[in-house]
């Protein structure tokens, strides 16, 4: 696990050049970062605590160089192959747990590469398609807490979904 220890300790770094790439004076915008980490650095026995580390890593790291920044784990993507995601969103203050079953508000995606050379980059072309995965997780997921896990390594057993309920008073 030597490259998972390499991994983690270079994610303060990129994030600091990252976050250095905003103004100071002004508050970093909604952004929503996909975190594609690879599995061999992974306990896929384990996953979500396996990944938590991670994810508590590039937390860590906002809270140290933008302290305002208010930070959510909000998902992870569990799958075969070699890399599984998760899902971290700075600054989104609009998102609401009762109703982001019904949210397709486009986020701005940067992905964040956790290769032995990680970095960060801008990925418009997921923006809307990770609103709507993050839409159908939470209709899916009925009420389950944060983070949410996809995972694609099973066959899909779906939860009954969030019904909304018309107001009769």
């Amino acid at each position: 696990m030597e490259d998972r220890a390499s991994i983690i300790w270079q994610i303060r770094g990129v994030m600091r050049d990252f976050l250095d790439s905003y103004p100071s004076s002004t508050p970093i915008p909604p952004i929503r970062i996909a975190g594609d980490t690879p599995n061999s650095i992974l306990d896929q026995s384990e996953f979500m605590a396996s990944i938590e580390p991670i994810v508590a890593e590039v937390r860590s790291a906002v809270a140290t160089w933008r302290p305002d920044t208010v930070t959510r784990w909000v998902a992870a993507s569990k799958y075969e192959g070699r890399t599984s995601f998760f899902f971290l969103d700075l600054n989104n203050v609009d998102y609401d747990y009762d109703t982001a079953h019904k949210c397709l508000t486009k986020v701005p995606v940067y992905i964040l590469s956790l290769s032995k050379a990680p970095r960060i980059f801008r990925f418009c072309l997921e923006d809307q398609a990770v609103a709507e995965w993050l839409a159908k997780m939470h209709d899916l997921h009925a009420g389950k807490p944060l983070p949410l896990l996809d995972d694609r390594t099973k066959p899909r057993v779906l939860t009954l979904p969030v019904i909304d309920t018309p107001d009769i008073s």
